[in-house]
């Protein structure tokens, strides 16, 4: 008969807890997601700060467009893209007056490029410069900057690992983005 204060299945002491290589393994499958999970929040906020800029920059002609057809005048805007900034300035055309600023510190976006040159049936050809120009008239129409043989005027932002999104200026003067280098038809 066993003593009563002492239970049969009773672990001796020291005896419970985990080992040594219990615990390497966790923290071993932990550092693994958590590089994972690293690399793809990398990725994540790159393309969001490239769809971010984009957008301030399609947000900012659309005030253009409509700043034109409101005071009857012609404007351009000016997009400059620093890495880390973007910054886009409206003016009038004839009086060099300002109109509009949008400066916005956007972490990950590295430079703007613009169609030099691919027509019909030729693929697009985008080089990088240091700014990029947008001209309304006082109808709302968009002024030049097509590519002979193409329509739109399309401006590409480029992020830190090298994903461009377009924006696409119409001769009508709609704005609109695609989150790729090449918007496909026409609008």
């Amino acid at each position: 008969m066993l003593h009563p204060t002492i239970a049969p299945n009773r672990k001796r002491l020291g005896q419970s807890g985990y080992t040594l290589l219990e615990l390497m393994i966790v923290v071993a499958i932990i550092g693994v997601i958590a590089g994972l999970g690293g690399v793809n929040f990398g990725v994540w906020k790159s393309r969001a700060d490239l769809k971010e800029a984009t957008q301030l920059v399609r947000n900012e002609l659309a005030v253009a467009r409509m700043t034109s057809m409101s005071r009857n005048v012609s404007v351009t805007t000016t997009i400059t893209v620093v890495p880390t900034m973007v910054t886009a300035i409206t003016t009038n055309t004839n009086t060099g007056a300002q109109l509009s600023t949008l400066s916005s510190n956007i972490s990950r976006i590295n430079g703007i490029t613009v169609q030099t040159a691919g027509g019909p049936g030729q693929p697009p050809v985008f080089t990088a410069v240091p700014t990029a120009t947008v001209q309304f008239n006082s109808m709302g129409y968009r002024v030049g900057g097509a590519v002979p043989g193409s329509q739109n005027q399309v401006i590409g932002l480029v992020n830190d690992v090298g994903t461009t999104y377009a924006i696409r200026i119409t001769p009508r003067g709609t704005v609109d983005w695609c989150p790729s280098q090449f918007c496909v038809g026409t609008r």
